[in-house]
């Protein structure tokens, strides 16, 4: 038996690096998924590997700053599942830029996607998962525990994301447990993609290596193992916990 039998789990952000991990991680424990993400041609390319490898997962192009979008998504499993067990908020981008620079547009941008995301699901997939002990996952970043240089509005999206769950947490007991993971720097295209025309960008990944007590990157799975837990009836005593994944970043 899997420990995400008879679940039904909404994953977004399921194209990325972590969404991906967390896609086929889910439906190998058990699970039916449906994943949600706004690059369309990723996440159909997900959908049709994961089913030719037998995992019941499904697809929806989404925008999860989008009220409307994210409505209809809960429409969508509401019409596949009938009900959801698990929401996991992973959607997510990153900006790198000092305060003084930094625009009003770029900060609403960035706290759209990486905050009020999150937000607008919760209010989106609550109805659904009523009466069924549900957990919601939502991924913070462990820099919004640390200050990051020129790293204002994502850090302040991220800390936001990390009280949100504190906040629903309290709100939604006993029915719905509500936890955060704040990853470290994991490897993924997203890091990668936001260093890639960076001079020193060799230099930066081995400061990153240096800074984790691991002495190296996380991998999506050593954080997706997390959520999975979180996730499944193991972790029912949990709740309202902002839990860092960071290779011992933070404690440095």
């Amino acid at each position: 038996m899997g420990k995400l039998d008879g679940k039904n789990i909404v994953i977004t952000g399921a194209a990325g690096g972590m969404g991906q991990a967390a896609s086929r991680m889910f439906c190998g424990e058990g699970a039916r998924v449906l994943g949600a993400d706004l690059n369309g041609a990723a996440g159909k390319e997900l959908e049709a590997t994961l089913k030719d490898e037998g995992l019941d997962f499904r697809f929806a192009e989404v925008d999860v700053t989008s009220a409307a979008s994210i409505s209809a998504l809960a429409e969508t499993a509401k019409a596949e599942f009938g009900a959801v067990d698990v929401l996991y908020n992973n959607a997510g981008i990153i900006m790198g830029k000092p305060i003084l620079e930094t625009s009003e547009e770029e900060w609403a941008f960035v706290e759209r996607i990486n905050s009020k995301s999150i937000f607008l699901a919760t209010k989106a997939f609550v109805p659904l998962m009523s009466g069924r002990k549900g957990s919601i996952i939502n991924v913070s970043s462990i820099g919004g525990v640390v200050a990051f240089e020129n790293m204002g509005a994502y850090g302040a999206a991220k800390a936001a994301a990390a009280h949100f769950s504190r906040v629903a947490a309290v709100e939604l007991a006993p029915d719905i447990r509500v936890n955060a993971i704040c990853p470290g720097v994991v490897d993924t295209s997203m890091p990668r993609n936001f260093t890639k025309d960076m001079s020193n960008r060799d230099e930066i990944f081995e400061t990153w290596n240096h800074e984790h007590l691991t002495g190296r990157l996380g991998r999506p799975e050593e954080v997706v193992s997390l959520a999975l837990w979180l996730a499944s009836d193991e972790a029912g005593f949990m709740t309202g916990a902002v839990i860092n994944v960071d290779g011992g970043y933070s404690t440095r």
